[in-house]
């Protein structure tokens, strides 16, 4: 009994491989889009409770022609732009705090390149396949 009357018993071949070292930093980075989008929120919620704060200030015989949402929206601005800004520095800041704390390794890239699957002999078709 030959070994192509049972594939299964012959050994596979094993698979080419090729190893070559890099070396790496390894640090954790801020997603800056969080903080500043983070940034703008908490900027236009400050904006919102400084407004409600001093909306009942007595400001002596001016009367106000503008509304709370009126203020919101022109004030509201000025808020989201500086926190946006305020965001931003914060995430340069950890990312600065964040660098030097990194780490440098050495990684092995292993190359593998599989040999070719090869049938030996008939595949035979029976007809059950769907046409």
């Amino acid at each position: 009994m030959s070994t192509t009357d049972h594939p299964d018993d012959a050994a596979a071949p094993a698979p080419d491989t090729a190893s070559t070292s890099d070396e790496v930093t390894i640090r954790r980075a801020p997603k800056f889009g969080v903080f500043i989008v983070g940034g703008a929120l908490l900027g236009f919620l400050v904006t919102i409770i400084v407004i409600a704060a001093t909306m009942d200030i007595d400001r002596g015989d001016k009367t106000e022609t503008v509304g709370f949402s009126g203020l919101v929206g022109y004030f509201g601005l000025w808020g989201v732009t500086i926190g946006m800004a305020v965001g931003a520095v914060v995430a340069v800041v950890l990312d600065l705090v964040l660098a030097r704390r990194a780490a440098r390794l050495t990684a092995e890239r292993i190359a593998v390149d599989l040999p070719p699957e090869t049938v030996e002999g008939e595949i035979d078709d029976r007809g059950d396949q769907a046409r």
